[in-house]
């Protein structure tokens, strides 16, 4: 199993579901992106899959901006794709441009910095923004492990969809705040299977159960 975090965030963000995992038997491999490019990002993920080891093709979660980076993932290594309130883009597409054709979230209300280099998310705003479901002690913990983003990546179209060749499974979040639920039902139509949760952006912290559900029965049956 491959989880990859979406902007501002880190590996860290999969901690909960990732130690779930473990504990079922589900190898995992937790990427760290932030490296200033898609191709870079990309590249990241792909070392983080080679790490499982033996395991031969695995599953691939993206989270938000993490969808973006396993769609360019070598399909040969990918046995199902899983996009969890993400961009799923197809190739010439990149994530802030399907964003921007999408109807307005609160997201850039609450981006520090210039949105052609780098930025961070208004520490006052984070929690709501990202996990309007969760107590405030979990959205402060969570809000406090954002780090900055270089915005390079957002505007870089991917070259190759695994998705195409790969079956996938979108999952809807109805109360994202940071990517429109309208854009994620859009994009869902690309997928295999859809899912639909009532939660908001950050649902591997909020579904953290349902994510590990979702992900575990895709680790045995990937079809």
């Amino acid at each position: 199993m491959l989880l990859v975090h979406g902007a501002w965030h880190t590996g860290s963000a999969w901690d909960g579901v990732a130690e779930a995992l473990r504990k079922l038997g589900v190898p995992v491999a937790v990427a760290e992106l932030h490296r200033g490019s898609l191709a870079a990002d990309i590249a990241a993920a792909e070392t983080a899959l080679d790490r499982i080891g033996g395991a031969g093709p695995v599953v691939a979660c993206g989270h938000s901006y993490g969808g973006t980076v396993i769609t360019g993932l070598p399909p040969e290594k990918i046995t199902h794709l899983v996009y969890l309130a993400a961009p799923m883009p197809d190739v010439g597409e990149s994530s802030l441009a399907l964003l921007s054709g999408a109807p307005p979230t609160d997201l850039f209300a609450h981006v520090v910095g210039d949105l052609e280099g780098i930025t961070t998310i208004d520490p006052a705003a984070a929690g709501e923004l990202f996990h309007s479901h969760l107590h405030d002690e979990q959205r402060t913990v969570h809000a406090a492990a954002l780090v900055a983003q270089s915005m390079a990546a957002g505007y870089e179209p991917i070259t190759s969809a695994a998705w195409h060749t790969r079956p996938s499974t979108f999952v809807v979040c109805t109360d994202d705040r940071v990517v429109h639920p309208d854009l994620q039902r859009r994009l869902s139509k690309r997928a295999t299977h859809t899912v639909t949760w009532d939660s908001d952006h950050g649902a591997f912290a909020s579904h953290e159960a349902d994510t590990v559900e979702l992900l575990s029965r895709l680790a045995t049956n990937p079809g």
